[in-house]
């Protein structure tokens, strides 16, 4: 029997990152890490397997990341139960621990949808040879249908587009991603899913779906049937808590495995980290199911500096939301709270906006417009959430901003702070956008006040 100071459970972005952590803190500790997949994918980037990237094995975690960055010995097994401090994997062999992390991330929920076992139903899975097929699906049909319009579904409807397929999204709500953009970004990013040739239906829900054991169709509440060779499944997802349950874990089935501020499970030698661990909204601290793969990465850097001994002090105790894409050749980026989130949170704010371009002169090459939306406390003028969509510059500045919210800068900090610019790389310092966004809510605070 092998025995490691340190296991791992898991070989996604929460798993490797807690290995490297564990390694250049505790150097001289034995580790392990435990995935059954034989290729390790890469999440965020699943949906530009179907065309963006040649094919799904360019979407893959190296092995190096594990056994050279990390120094930890990589086992291709499944954790099947537990006896103490001995893990028991389905080839029959048992591990040994001292620490051990559960990172075994979420799995994709399944509708209840009558027909929709039915052969050309895919789900979004992290596993090589199931994208492959899905792929070859896509590639042989003709009329594909996208159920559920969050991020992976508007993703995989972009993808699909580019190769001229016939391509329709369903989503119940009103409008596409509901949940995280306000009604004028997301109306922004439906305008370009319908000019890329996009069939975009809002407000209805699939009752069933047709064909015999082959799907042909999807037949919405009011009647409709939308044809379709292919139909992909994008409801979100479930964390993976069968481990949980087998080790008697405090647990929640919706959530995940509950946790501390420094993510140790109710027994205190089994830490959790990714998409498994149960979340808090940064602003509530309420529970939530936003899971997000710069979210586990965190986690792990966390847990695995802090496994033998608090050596990283846990600042931040709720998960922001910060979520980028890009859709045609136009990237969106949100952090933080949404205008609709303030709303319904009763929340006294200000708004303030910036149309910009992001270089300077605007007619030098790679130049995009830019449209930047911030959202400021009334009274405490701190910074709560961020909106906008342009050029590739985006990626980048959505991570400064969320930086900006979770040290709670104001507004006057941020209207007094030194800024790097240059023309091929930036907006004008004249113009630089998070400022003048800024300053126009600064500007609409003062007019209410002295309204």
């Amino acid at each position: 029997m092998k025995s490691f100071d340190v296991v791992i459970v898991g070989g996604g972005p929460a798993g490797v990152s807690a290995a490297i952590s564990a390694h250049n803190t505790y150097p001289g500790k034995t580790l392990a890490l435990i995935r059954k997949e034989a290729i390790a994918l890469i999440p965020c980037g699943i949906p530009y397997t179907q065309h963006t990237l040649p094919d799904i094995l360019s979407n893959t975690l190296p092995d190096g990341l594990v056994t050279e960055k990390a120094g930890a010995e990589l086992i291709i097994d499944e954790v099947v139960g537990r006896d103490g401090n001995i893990l028991k994997l389905g080839s029959g062999e048992e591990i040994a621990y001292s620490k051990l992390v559960l990172a075994t991330g979420s799995h994709p929920s399944l509708p209840p949808i009558k027909g929709i076992e039915k052969e050309g139903v895919f789900l979004i899975q992290k596993d090589v040879k199931y994208l492959e097929k899905l792929r070859q699906k896509m590639l042989d049909s003709s009329n594909i249908v996208i159920i559920g319009g969050g991020y992976i579904g508007v993703e995989l409807v972009d993808e699909f587009l580019k190769h001229k397929k016939n391509v329709s999204i369903v989503e119940v709500e009103k409008r596409l991603l509901p949940a995280t953009m306000d009604p004028e970004f997301g109306s922004k990013l439906e305008g370009i899913l319908k000019e890329n040739g996009a069939n975009i239906v809002l407000g209805r829900y699939v009752k069933s779906i047709s064909g015999k054991s082959q799907v042909d169709g999807v037949v919405l509440d009011d009647g409709t049937v939308l044809l379709a060779d292919l139909v992909v499944t994008c409801v979100g997802c479930k964390p993976n808590i069968k481990l949980a349950e087998t080790f008697e874990l405090k647990h929640d089935p919706k959530y995940g495995i509950k946790v501390d501020e420094y993510l140790r499970s109710s027994e205190k030698d089994i830490f959790v980290v990714g998409d498994a661990a149960a979340k808090h909204d940064f602003f509530t601290g309420e529970l939530t199911d936003i899971r997000l793969a710069s979210t586990a990465m965190a986690e792990g850097r966390l847990v695995g500096s802090n496994l033998f001994e608090i050596k990283v002090i846990r600042k931040y105790r709720g998960v922001l939301g910060s979520f980028s894409t890009k859709i045609g050749n136009t990237a969106f980026g949100i952090s933080g709270l949404t205008e609709m989130k303030a709303k319904e949170m009763n929340l006294e704010y200000t708004v303030g906006e910036a149309i910009t371009v992001d270089r300077h002169p605007g007619r030098v090459p790679g130049a995009s417009q830019l449209h930047l939306k911030l959202i400021f406390a009334r009274y405490s003028h701190v910074l709560l959430g961020a909106e906008m969509h342009g050029g590739d510059s985006v990626g980048e500045l959505v991570n400064m901003l969320s930086v900006m919210i979770l040290n709670k800068m104001t507004d006057m900090d941020i209207d007094t702070m030194q800024i790097g610019t240059h023309p091929l790389l930036t907006a004008s310092p004249i113009a630089y956008p998070v400022i003048s966004a800024t300053v126009d809510a600064i500007g609409k605070w003062y007019q209410a006040d002295v309204a």
